[in-house]
């Protein structure tokens, strides 16, 4: 191997074939490039092409440092920016990474480095190619049931773990615990571990809170109300159960029944929120998320069951003013503790733990990606959360201390999300959702824009050219799809799991503006299709972006951001590395008039379309529409505005607010159309808008061992 001055730039590769490069081992890890992968410890997991190439060029370097010039031209063989490499590194990271002995050393304005923990020196010796046996699969005791052969399958298949103080993985027994065909979610398991109380839908009935015994026998329905019941949580001495109830007249309640019967009694009511998930402090206080008020963000609140101070919430978090909400709250079996996740963005979150004696907080993860639920080990040892820090929503293992390194549980193809603990049993829900795209006709035909999946297809947007982006997890992580005209759709993007979104067509076809998370940091980007370069636009790292819609000449982007306290209206122009905010606070949506002179608008939280001259001047109030928590689904079109009245029972009514000035009217029905998924107009002017076609959610019982 040739090496330029001993520093590695310039390094002489040669060309890359993963089809016949031989495997080889680097730390505790065997990577077969021809067969896309990494295995330890009878694991297996999936590197893409991209990410593969770019280890292999870490590896050849010995040690070296590589420059970004030099893995652009060997990985990719052409010019990429530098989140595109950043994504790739980051992957690295989130797999190989974790424990300690493998390290991806950033070296500012040059490039990347490879180390390798060598009797807690770091090195760079990598052992010399060569093929090498495949480890043998670790066995797991595991039965299938009707809608989770997949799960079972990847589980079945090896769990894989990421490092930690154990280098020998908990032994594993996955079993089922619903399986009906509506939903069941939200799990809390009694404080033993031998009930499980779940909220579900069952026949069409609403969603009311179940309690069964994990050793079998019929579910038993704790409540019968026609409002939804959700979020189950057992009291610590296992007697009663604490749930939110979802008013249709305004905020959820928080009620506390006995169990297995008695009367219900409400405890508290949110003030802003329309569910939260209630925790038990002890056997008399409840720990919940709300905000004192719609601009800020949510906050932890202590509310008495008892006593001179009962049903009096009081304050237990103070999440910083850049922070969307604090959430989740889970407190440690012996109450000292309270673990929560921050999140600091849609799809941006870590796990934050309080000690409540001092009110001191660490954070304990580094994620920087989407969580779904979090929950305390029975012995109060570890913390467990659902997360896609390696690209899917796994369940991983987390040390509350933060000493440890995170250890993955388990994968999950299917979407991982609330989960309960109790005695050595995490129990986890299990999501499939479904959508597709439609264009929807004159006559009221509805007609597939894409071919169908068994995954989320959303968020649709048509170029002029007549090329289809999309977002959609249907590789199993949040990407955006395009379809070009005639033509299947494939991904443009490869993000490798954090929240993607809201991808939009430049006038002339060859740009896309979307919305993803690089590094924990949440922000807006333009794809260019020619080159596949891929770049942050106007980086602003302590800050969410969303929303963004192109001007008709191209020249500006709008965006919404909260970059200075308060969510604004932004344009962006070329070279967009700089923005200038146009609005004052409380604007959250923007887009142009098809002619040019007008700017319609959304207010951040309140229902309503506004408009005022794109050159300046005052808004006005046009229509009630869109609903507050539906700010992005409607389109501007020639004709005016398209937007979406959703009257109840799962229907929708297309809308139309005629550019002229003329009265709203009713263009179309779509029922179950999505929320927040934008509206499209394809070249022809025929609509495009994601339908819903329904959730499958169960969930699974994981019990854990020596």
């Amino acid at each position: 191997m040739e090496q330029a001055n001993g520093c590695g730039m310039g390094v002489a590769m040669g060309t890359i074939d993963l089809a016949v490069e031989p495997d080889f081992r680097l730390g505790p890890w065997l990577v077969r490039p021809s067969l896309g992968m990494a295995c330890r410890d009878g694991a297996e997991v999936k590197l893409e092409p991209r990410v593969l190439l770019t280890l292999i060029v870490l590896v050849r370097a010995e040690g070296h440092p590589v420059s970004r010039t030099e893995l652009m031209r060997t990985a990719w063989g052409l010019e990429v920016g530098d989140d595109a490499i950043g994504r790739c590194i980051g992957r690295l990271r989130a797999v190989l990474a974790v424990d300690g002995v493998i390290g991806f050393e950033t070296i500012p304005k040059i490039g990347y480095r490879l180390t390798v923990a060598t009797g807690g020196a770091a090195s760079p010796a990598v052992e010399a190619h060569g093929p090498a046996p495949v480890p043998m699969r670790r066995r797991l005791s595991v039965r299938l049931w009707p809608g989770m052969a997949l799960i079972v399958l990847l589980l079945a298949g090896g769990l894989l773990l990421l490092g930690g103080d154990q280098d020998t993985p908990p032994r594993v027994q996955v079993t089922p615990v619903t399986s009906d065909p509506g939903q069941e979610i939200q799990p809390a398991l009694s404080p033993g571990g031998g009930q499980i109380a779940y909220a579900a839908d069952r026949a069409g009935q609403g969603f009311d809170i179940w309690v069964q015994s994990l050793s079998g026998g019929t579910p038993v329905r704790l409540t019968d109300d026609p409002a939804p019941d959700l979020s189950p949580a057992w009291s610590p001495d296992g007697g009663r159960i604490a749930f939110v109830r979802l008013d249709p007249a305004g905020p959820c309640r928080i009620l506390v029944q006995p169990v297995p019967s008695g009367p219900e009694r409400q405890v508290a009511a949110c003030t802003t929120f329309q569910e939260v998930k209630p925790a038990w402090r002890d056997n008399d206080h409840l720990v919940y998320a709300d905000k004192a008020d719609k601009t800020a963000p949510a906050r932890l609140w202590s509310v008495a069951l008892s006593g001179v101070e009962a049903g009096q919430p009081v304050p237990l978090t103070e999440p910083p003013a850049d922070i969307n909400s604090d959430g989740d709250p889970a407190l440690s079996p012996d109450g000292n503790r309270l673990a929560f996740i921050r999140h600091r963005a849609i799809g941006v979150s870590d796990v934050i733990v309080r000690d409540l004696a001092t009110g001191l907080e660490r954070q304990v993860t580094q994620d920087g990606r989407k969580m779904h639920g979090l929950e305390w080990s029975g012995d109060g040892r570890w913390l467990y959360t659902t997360s896609s820090r390696a690209g899917d929503f796994g369940l991983w293992r987390v040390d509350p201390d933060g000493e440890a390194p995170q250890m993955r549980i388990a994968p999950g193809l299917n979407q991982l999300g609330r989960i309960g603990t109790g005695g050595d049993r995490v129990a986890v829900e299990m999501w499939t959702n479904r959508s597709t795209l439609l264009r929807l006709g004159p006559d009221g035909q509805q007609q597939a824009v894409v071919p169908p999946s068994n995954r989320l297809d959303w968020d649709p947007d048509v170029s002029r050219q007549g090329a289809v982006a999309f977002a959609s997890d249907r590789s199993g992580m949040f990407e955006i799809w395009v379809a070009d005209p005639g033509q299947a759709p494939t991904p443009v993007t490869q993000f490798q799991g954090p929240f993607t979104q809201s991808p939009r067509w430049a006038p002339d076809g060859k740009r896309l503006a979307l919305i993803s998370v690089v590094e924990g940091a949440p922000g807006l980007f333009i794809l260019d299709r020619g080159s596949g370069r891929l770049r942050r636009v106007a980086a602003d790292p302590g800050s969410e972006d969303r929303a963004p819609a192109w001007s008709r000449d191209g020249q500006r982007l709008y965006f919404a951001s909260n970059r200075l306290g308060a969510w604004r209206i932004w344009i962006t122009r070329p070279p967009y590395d700089q923005a200038m905010p146009i609005t004052e606070a409380g604007w959250r949506v923007a887009k142009e008039s098809a002619d040019g002179r007008w700017l319609y608008l959304v207010r951040d939280g309140e229902s309503g379309l506004w408009r005022q001259p794109a050159d300046g001047g005052l808004p006005e109030k046009l229509a009630d529409l869109p609903d507050a928590s539906d700010d992005e689904s409607w389109v501007v079109g020639p004709d005016g505005v398209y937007l979406i009245e959703r009257p109840g029972d799962g229907q929708a009514r297309i809308l139309l607010l005629p550019a002229d000035g003329g009265e709203m009217r009713r263009v179309g029905d779509l029922p179950d159309a999505l929320y927040n998924s934008s509206l499209a107009l394809d070249p022809d002017g025929r609509l495009i808008i994601g339908r819903y076609l329904g959730s499958l959610v169960d969930i699974v019982n994981v019990r854990l061992g020596d």
